[in-house]
């Protein structure tokens, strides 16, 4: 299945990557191709970075930590689908990268979605003694 997949995405990929190609040229099919792999390999780098950040976030109640693990996950992917050389990863991965970051911004600017903290209650427990 797995083998299947994969051929239908190199088919997939020939299908759109020869019409472009042919229409913009060697040169900017090259220049896109660098490019997208640059991008893609930038995101790699910088997610752990971002993983940092948006944990700090959790902490301060400003993310839904549900979301944290499946924006990473595209993110990651779409950095490889960017690194890969073709068309149609490209545009997929772009695509998967804004969804990532709709899912992020979402999650933080989700108003009512969250507890607000509330800085002045204390929060105590009354024992009595029953003697």
């Amino acid at each position: 299945m797995k083998l299947i997949l994969f051929l239908f995405y190199i088919f997939v990929e020939v299908v759109v990557t020869v019409p472009i190609a042919s229409a913009i040229g060697v040169f900017y099919t090259f220049l896109e191709l660098i490019l997208s792999a640059l991008l893609g390999i930038i995101i790699l780098f910088n997610t752990p970075f971002t993983i940092k950040e948006n944990l700090g976030n959790i902490m301060q109640n400003r993310l839904t930590a549900g979301i944290l693990p499946l924006a990473v996950t595209i993110r990651i992917f779409a950095a490889f689908l960017l690194i890969l050389p073709g068309f149609f990863g490209d545009t997929t991965g772009i695509i998967l990268l804004v969804w990532s970051a709709i899912l992020l911004m979402g999650s933080k600017i989700g108003g009512g979605k969250h507890k607000k903290r509330d800085e002045d209650v204390i929060d105590v427990e009354i024992i009595e003694d029953s003697k």
